[in-house]
């Protein structure tokens, strides 16, 4: 039966990579990064999509270091052909990152936070090179494009933040899943302008599959994670969840939609708004 699954998605083309983390403290004790849920969301996902079709590669905890995420996404890209359904998630830690090439209009790069990744510039000890910047990510993202081809398309989820903090009110923990302390060697602070823009054109091309980008707050925002059956999980995984166990995923993103009207009217998400970027 196993062996059945994997050949019908080999040959319908579905494809996903899942990364997820929630203890910051398998490799170094002393990191500075809360432990958040991001394991518990690709749990939720797996079998989802694994039911859809699709075969799924997870990289889960103290494995989803930099390069084994960068060694995954070249993997992926290997195995998918034309007219692939490709699906990018990440459930993790993220940052503002200093933008050090200039094409940030604020100065600030996204990035996510790998496990291996800690949360402060030091010269000589760590500068930067385990996180993983939008602009690298973007990359891996064109070439699944390239390789998917017109009748391709592929999805990047990113269940996480680029500004937050941790903190205890009165009830319970708000787990946030990022921090408002950019990565700067330059020493610079991190302070966001306010976005209004939840939806986002991106250009088209004639020999590249379209590409939606589902992102789980805008990046001056924080990313809390809810609670749901004394279960923790992230906000955007878990919705994505509800709504692709009920819904086919394919090239047609309408179900990102759907996803983002379900966010809307949680209560428990009234300071966040989830992001859209595609070029339908």
């Amino acid at each position: 039966m196993l062996m059945l699954s994997s050949l019908t998605a080999m040959a319908e083309g579905k494809y996903a990579l899942l990364v997820g983390i929630s203890n910051y403290h398998t490799l170094d004790a002393r990191t500075e990064w809360n432990d958040i849920h991001g394991a518990s969301d690709v749990k939720l996902i797996s079998p989802i999509l694994k039911k859809q079709g699709f075969s799924v590669d997870e990289l889960l905890e103290e494995k989803a270091t930099h390069k084994n995420i960068i060694s995954r996404l070249n993997s992926l890209i290997s195995r998918c052909v034309k007219g692939s359904i490709v699906y990018v998630h990440f459930s993790c830690h993220g940052q503002p990152f200093e933008d050090l090439d200039g094409d940030e209009q604020d100065g600030w790069d996204e990035s996510l936070v790998p496990v291996d990744a800690p949360m402060r510039y030091r010269r000589g000890h760590y500068e930067g090179q385990n996180h993983l910047i939008d602009d690298e990510l973007n990359k891996y993202v064109e070439r699944l494009r390239q390789k998917v081809g017109k009748k391709g398309c592929v999805y990047v989820v990113i269940d996480a933040c680029h500004a937050g903090r941790s903190s205890r009110d009165l009830e319970e923990v708000e787990l946030i899943r990022g921090t408002k302390r950019g990565f700067s060697p330059n020493g610079l602070v991190y302070r966001p302008k306010r976005e209004h823009e939840t939806h986002y054109k991106l250009t088209t091309s004639s020999t590249k599959s379209p590409v939606t980008y589902l992102e789980a707050c805008k990046s001056t925002q924080f990313n809390k994670e809810i609670k749901r059956k004394n279960a923790y999980y992230g906000p955007l995984s878990y919705y994505v969840a509800q709504v692709l166990a009920n819904h086919a995923l394919t090239s047609d993103n309408k179900w990102a939609y759907k996803v983002q009207m379900l966010m809307r009217k949680d209560a428990a998400l009234q300071n966040q708004d989830m992001v859209i970027e595609s070029g339908r």
